[in-house]
């Protein structure tokens, strides 16, 4: 008898054990069931999320804004303003309407394999740049300022109210833009660890300055990082698109603003499958007014005023073009020169651009001054906007 109350505790034991352990296995079952990636997400609105646990989302300071995972995490949002350090990708960098003079933020690697940022300007608008080309500001040579003998020269073109820049520490740094932004983007080349985003901000026509930014940080596994050096990259989006789209030059305000001075903006395309060849066109001939609106592609003409402070008499004048490698025309024949300005795209064989040439690039460069001679009064409001060009990619 006393045998078999031992034998019954111990079957009592066993299946006590193996009860627990069942339960425990279905615990630690369903709890690997909940576990889920920290994807983007949509939070409503214009803005964009990660996919966090509540108590994930609280601890790294965001905002819950709606549920994902279905149901099991959080839509957490994250927006920075004056003075923040951030690390967190897809940050929102938003104005709060109080900023007067100087507004940074500092961007931090979210993980030690990010090489590269992705700026969108959902929201820009700060003051633009100077348009008054009337004035002699300084004469110049070859783009330099000098003391005598040298062209008459204005300001116009530069940000010398408000300007927003990119600090970027062993990288190139994008161009520093001002003016209408909205719906643009910007990609830099991370070459440290963190990287200042800054508007300094002065006086002028726009009382509150308005900006919303979304910082996306993108590792060296991801399969669509722009090249190297791309201020601007684009590419087929979705399957109506087909190689397709449209590129500008900033502060462009459709049609109704002002290039930039001291531009170096390099708009990369992806060249999408089968494509051999990139065209370029504009949809009407004030969509393409770069120093002035002189139709300037010819050989003597784009020698004289497109990016190579070819002057007369040696006063080297004009450097604002831009820059098509291997253009040529519709009929295939190849440009001499690769530079246009003016407005180039009013000729008749320039009316279309094309190139063979890969990577597919379009490199828009400025110096610091406008020659005064260079407009007349009666296109001074159009001579200078800068360009969109519609592109179009081909298979022959």
């Amino acid at each position: 008898m006393k045998y078999l109350i031992v034998l019954a505790i111990l079957l009592f034991a066993n299946h006590v054990s193996a009860d627990t352990a069942e339960r425990e296995g279905k615990f630690l079952s369903m709890f690997n069931i909940v576990r889920f990636p920290n994807d983007h997400c949509d939070a409503g609105g214009s803005r964009n999320g990660t996919c966090y646990t509540k108590e994930e989302c609280s601890n790294k300071g965001g905002t819950e804004d709606g549920s994902c995972a279905s149901g099991y995490g959080v839509c957490c949002t994250f927006v920075a303003s004056c003075g923040a350090v951030l690390s967190e990708n897809n940050t929102y960098f938003e104005s709060e309407g109080e900023e007067d003079s100087h507004c940074s933020i500092q961007v931090c690697k979210g993980k030690d394999n990010i090489v590269q940022l992705r700026l969108d300007f959902l929201t820009f608008v700060i003051n633009g740049p100077k348009t008054d080309y009337a004035a002699t500001d300084a004469l110049t040579v070859g783009g330099a300022s000098v003391s005598v003998s040298g062209a008459a020269s204005s300001l116009a073109s530069r940000c010398l109210s408000d300007v927003f820049s990119v600090s970027n520490p062993g990288g190139p740094s994008p161009p520093e833009i001002c003016g209408t932004i909205t719906d643009e983007h910007m990609y830099v080349d991370m070459g440290a660890d963190c990287v200042d985003l800054t508007f300094q901000l002065g006086t002028g026509a726009i009382a509150d300055p308005q900006w919303k930014i979304r910082v996306t940080q993108y590792d060296n596994g991801y399969t669509n990082l722009a090249p190297f050096g791309c201020t601007q990259y684009y590419w087929k989006q979705d399957s109506d698109s087909d190689g397709k789209g449209t590129i500008q030059s900033f502060n462009w305000q459709g049609g109704s603003g002002y290039h930039l001075a001291d531009q170096k903006q390099v708009i990369c395309i992806r060249r999408e499958d089968d494509m051999k060849k990139i065209c370029y066109g504009v949809a009407a001939i004030t969509d393409f007014a770069i120093s002035g609106t002189l139709p300037a592609y010819t050989v003597a003409n784009a020698k004289t005023f497109c990016g190579g402070y070819n002057g007369a008499a040696g006063t080297g004048l004009y450097a604002d073009a831009v820059n098509i490698p291997s253009a040529a025309d519709t009929a295939s024949v190849t440009l001499v020169l690769s530079n246009f300005c003016g407005q180039s795209f009013a000729a008749a064989t320039t009316t279309s651009i094309c190139t063979k040439s890969v990577p597919f690039v379009v490199t828009f460069t400025s110096d610091s001054f406008e020659i005064n001679t260079e407009l007349s009064a009666a296109d001074a409001t159009k001579s200078n906007i800068g360009f969109r060009l519609y592109y179009e990619q081909k298979s022959s």
